[in-house]
């Protein structure tokens, strides 16, 4: 049954799909928000086949960016402290006008585009969902949008960043039939398809143990055991200090202040220790000081770690004290919504 939902999936979710481009491939976004004042705010955006990180000033709580796209992308909007500020959708020649609450980031306003209005109008209409971390509410929600509304890139953005999918696989390969092809854009389905192979396969699939090195370059192996949840990230030095990554621990620490709760270890696969090292002198002060680092001499495909079958650098595992796999995937901000899942059903 596995191998034909992944074969099914490997034809439904195509990893890249080519969108002619027409048009500008310019957008604009003008944003305000009434509570955060004067700070930097961060974007961070997939397109052109990576992740783009953008800060700018908000002064007086607005701000402004342009940039350039070749298909319509996903948008998130973080604060200097690294809470989430709003999101949205945009594509080349896009003039987007947005409001955004620090305080309430399902509370926003969007005009320009008519999938980020009706993102916004989603959020609006489920805020209490959202708020509430109501995972069962919110998948009824997005199945109820999917089935409404099919043929946006919307539907794509909603099952991906907010439906649920342990315990809904076949729910989802059937949510996901709805949308055409054409609908189904690169990263988000890519990323999406890793998630449900890993819930697909989280019945059997287990990490008992990992051979590393530690800072002080002593041969050390990683075992699960001892604390509920493990999260193991993989990243290098372009990686490893990314905001978005930051923004990512620090919402887990916050959330589960206990170490004997979550235990998150940064596993380096820099080329050598040397690189590591030198990239660990190099993180910020405030970067989470209770997060055990590890270098693998094979990177990815080390031992131990390549039973989990990572795709890219950073790649965030998920597992409970026995080694059991609860998540893997490539996405920071999926990576923390799915341990918000995790959390809850424990």
């Amino acid at each position: 049954m596995m191998k034909l939902l992944r074969k099914i999936l490997l034809l439904l979710l195509p990893s890249v799909l080519a969108v002619a481009c027409s048009g500008s491939r310019e957008f604009r976004l003008d944003a305000a928000s009434d509570d955060i004042g004067t700070q930097n705010v961060t974007l961070i955006y997939y397109t052109d086949g990576s992740y783009h990180v953008e800060s700018v000033p908000a002064i007086d709580g607005q701000f402004s960016v342009t940039g350039s796209l070749s298909a319509p992308t996903y948008v998130e909007v973080y604060t200097g402290s690294g809470s989430l500020l709003g999101e949205f959708i945009v594509e080349g020649g896009d003039h987007i006008e947005a409001r955004f609450s620090a305080l309430n980031p399902e509370n926003i306003s969007i005009k320009g585009n008519d999938d980020a209005e009706k993102l916004a109008e989603f959020l609006e209409k489920n805020r209490k969902l959202v708020a509430e971390n109501d995972f069962d509410g919110l998948n009824r929600a997005v199945e109820e949008f999917v089935r409404e509304d099919p043929k946006r890139f919307v539907a794509t953005v909603l099952l991906t960043r907010y439906y649920t999918v342990e315990g809904y696989e076949d729910k989802v390969l059937e949510l996901i039939q709805l949308i055409p092809e054409k609908y189904r854009r690169g990263n988000f389905t890519e990323g999406f398809e890793q998630m449900l192979n890993a819930s697909l396969a989280s019945d059997t699939l287990a990490i008992k143990e990992i051979r590393a090195f530690s800072v002080k370059d002593t041969a050390l192996t990683f075992i699960p055991s001892g604390t509920r949840i493990n999260l193991l990230m993989l990243t290098d030095n372009d990686s490893r200090g990314a905001d978005s990554l930051k923004t990512m621990l620090g919402a887990l620490r916050a959330g589960s202040p206990a170490v004997d709760s979550l235990r998150i270890v940064d596993l380096g696969c820099d080329r050598d220790t040397l690189l590591w090292h030198s990239s660990l002198r190099g993180l910020p002060e405030d970067y989470p000081k209770d997060v055990t680092r590890l270098w693998l001499n094979a990177g990815m495909a080390a031992e131990g770690i390549a039973l989990a079958a990572p795709t890219t650098i950073p790649y965030f595992i998920m597992t409970d004290s026995t080694g059991k796999l609860l998540y893997r995937g490539p996405s920071a901000s999926a990576t923390r919504a799915a341990y918000g899942r995790i959390v809850r059903k424990r």
